[in-house]
C-alpha cells in the first residue's frame, strides 16, 4: 500500500556501497540517516539511483505477470503452493480485487526512489565541487527514466493510476492522490524522456551499466514504446531510428557477410541466440535488468517457471499453452531455445542455464526496436519498410521471408504473430495484444476477446464475450487495500 509511514523515511534505504564496480546495487542500510546528512556527494547521487534499480530488480516477476499472464501463451502448471494460486487464478481470469498480482507497491518504490533523487540531487553541487552539470544532468535523466519505465507498466496495467512527481519524504506531500487520467500520465512521460534523451549518458565502461543503467538508447527505447502504445507512430519511428543508426546494436545470431568459411562453418546461431538469455549483456540488450550470483543478487522469475532454491525444488507455476510448440516452424530455432529438444517438454526453458536465479531480465533488445518500427511503418502505409524489417528478424531466426500486400490486417497480423514468437514469456505479449486491440478506437478488440476467451470453460464463451465488450476489463482492478487506505480512490470503471 502507498501508506505515507512506508515511505516517509530516506534513511532505511539509500545508502549503498559503491566502492568498486563489482558492488552492482549492492545495498548496506544505515540507521538515523536523515536528508541532510545524506545529499554530500555525486556517490550518494548514484547510491540513491542505484537503490531505484535495485527497486526495479525486484519487480521482474511483475513485469512478467503483467506482461503475460492474462496471454494465451500460458496456462497453470504443477506448482500447487499457496504462493501461486493468485497467478493461477489470474490465468482463470477470475480476478477479484484482492489478488496479490495487483499489487503496485513496489512499481511506486521505484517512483519514490526516482522523485527522491530528482528533488535531492541538484542540492549536491552546493556541496560537491567536483559535480559538473552535465553529471548532474546525466544522473537525473537516469531517474527520469526509472519513473517514467515504472508508470509505463501502471498505466498499461491499471489505465489510470494516482501520479506522485514528489517523493514522500516530507509531511508536506499528499500522498493519498486520485487517479490522473492515461493520456496525463503518457504525456508528461513524454515531456521527461525528452529532457532526459538529451543529457543521458550515452554509455558505461562497465558492460552491465551500460545494459542495466538507464542510458541515451534505453530512453529512446522507452519513448518509441510509449509513442507506439499511444498511436504517435511517426514519433516512435523517429526514435527507433535513433537507435538503428547508432550502429551499436545488432541481433545476436545474425550471420554476418564479413564471415570467413570457418566461422561460417562453425557458427551456430541458436547456440548465440540463447546466451542473450543465459549470459545476458549482448550487443543486442539494450536495458536488461541485472542480476550477479556473485553479490547475491538472485532474480525471482525462476520460481514461475520452476526451479531451486537451494533447498527445495519448485514445480514450474506457469507453462506453455498447448498451442504455442505448432506456432513455431520446424526451421526456427527460437522454438528450441523456448521449448527445449524435448517434443512433449511443456516448461519454459528460455532462461534456464541450470541457475535461473542469476539470468538477467531484458526489457528492451533490438529486435524489439526492429518491430516496433514495422508496426508503425505499417500505420503510415510503408508496407515495403515494414516487411524488410520483420525479414530481418525472420531471417536471423532460420525463416524465409513474408511478403505484405498492402493489407493493413494482414500485415499486423504478421507482425503481432512474429513479436510472439520472438518475446515468447519476456512479459511482452497481453501487452501487444492490448496495443493492437485498442487502436483506432478499438477496431481489432475481437482478436484480444478471442484470447481471452480461449482461457473459460466453452460453456461460458458466450457470457464472456459480452462482458469483455468493455474495454474497461482489459486493465486489472486496483487491490481493494489501496482502496481502504485511499479514500481519493476509485475502483477501476468494469469491477465496480
Amino acid at each position: 500500500m502507498m501508506k505515507k509511514g512506508i515511505l516517509h523515511t530516506l534513511a532505511l534505504a539509500l545508502v549503498m556501497s559503491v566502492s568498486s564496480c563489482n558492488d552492482w546495487l549492492v545495498l548496506e542500510p544505515e540507521n538515523d540517516i536523515t536528508v541532510d546528512d545524506f545529499w554530500k556527494s555525486k556517490e550518494d547521487i548514484r547510491s540513491a539511483l542505484n537503490g531505484g534499480y535495485q527497486a526495479v530488480q525486484s519487480q521482474v516477476n511483475t513485469m512478467f505477470l503483467w506482461g503475460d499472464l492474462r496471454s494465451d501463451f500460458v496456462r497453470p502448471g504443477s506448482n500447487d503452493e499457496d504462493y501461486s494460486e493468485p497467478w493461477r487464478k489470474v490465468m482463470r481470469l477470475e480476478i477479484l480485487d484482492n489478488n496479490t498480482v495487483l499489487d503496485w507497491s513496489g512499481m511506486y518504490k521505484i517512483i519514490n526512489y526516482a522523485n527522491t533523487v530528482i528533488k535531492y540531487a541538484p542540492s549536491v553541487r552546493g556541496n560537491d565541487l567536483s559535480l559538473s552539470q552535465k553529471e548532474l544532468n546525466g544522473y537525473l535523466a537516469e531517474a527520469y527514466f526509472q519513473r517514467s519505465l515504472a508508470y509505463f507498466y501502471l498505466v498499461r496495467t491499471f489505465g489510470e493510476v494516482p501520479f506522485h512527481l514528489e517523493p514522500t519524504d516530507s509531511d508536506g506531500v499528499d500522498v493519498f492522490l486520485a487517479k490522473s487520467t492515461e493520456q496525463t500520465i503518457l504525456d508528461q512521460l513524454v515531456q521527461d524522456l525528452e529532457w532526459a534523451e538529451r543529457y543521458a549518458p550515452r554509455g558505461f565502461d562497465e558492460l552491465e551499466f551500460n545494459k542495466g543503467y538507464g542510458t541515451k538508447a534505453a530512453v529512446q527505447a522507452l519513448l518509441a514504446d510509449i509513442h507506439l502504445w499511444g498511436e504517435n507512430y511517426e514519433k516512435s519511428i523517429l526514435y527507433c531510428n535513433k537507435i538503428i543508426n547508432r550502429s551499436t546494436f545488432s541481433l545476436v545470431g545474425e550471420r554476418l557477410p564479413s564471415m570467413t568459411p570457418i566461422e561460417e562453418e562453425l557458427f551456430d546461431p541458436a547456440f548465440e541466440f540463447r546466451k542473450m538469455f543465459t549470459i545476458g549483456n549482448t550487443q543486442e540488450g539494450i536495458f536488461e535488468v541485472q542480476f550477479n550470483r556473485n553479490v547475491n543478487q538472485h532474480n525471482s522469475f525462476w520460481r514461475l517457471f520452476g526451479g531451486s532454491d537451494g533447498n527445495k525444488t519448485h514445480q514450474p507455476s506457469v507453462i506453455i499453452s498447448e498451442q504455442v510448440p505448432d506456432l513455431y516452424d520446424d526451421n526456427d530455432f527460437r522454438r528450441r531455445t523456448v521449448l527445449g529438444l524435448d517434443e512433449d517438454n511443456d516448461e519454459v526453458l528460455k532462461f534456464d542455464d541450470g541457475n535461473q536465479r542469476d539470468v538477467n531480465w531484458m526489457v528492451y533488445r533490438y529486435a524489439d526496436i526492429l518491430l516496433m518500427k514495422a508496426e508503425a511503418l505499417v500505420e503510415t502505409g510503408d508496407f515495403f519498410g515494414a516487411q524488410n524489417l520483420l525479414n530481418q528478424v525472420r531471417n536471423r531466426a532460420g525463416l524465409g521471408p513474408k511478403i505484405m500486400n498492402g493489407e493493413r490486417f494482414a500485415a499486423q497480423d504478421m507482425i503481432l504473430q512474429e513479436r510472439a514468437l520472438e518475446f515468447a514469456f519476456e512479459g511482452k505479449r497481453w501487452f501487444d495484444l492490448m496495443r493492437f486491440a485498442k487502436r483506432n478506437n478499438y477496431e481489432r478488440s475481437d482478436k484480444l476477446i478471442d484470447v481471452m476467451v480461449s482461457r473459460v470453460d466453452p460453456a461460458e464463451a458466450p457470457k464472456w464475450r459480452s462482458l469483455l465488450s468493455d474495454p474497461q476489463s482489459y486493465y486489472l482492478p486496483i487491490h481493494r487495500d489501496e482502496l481502504r487506505s485511499n479514500e481519493n480512490l476509485k475502483q477501476n470503471p468494469y469491477y465496480e
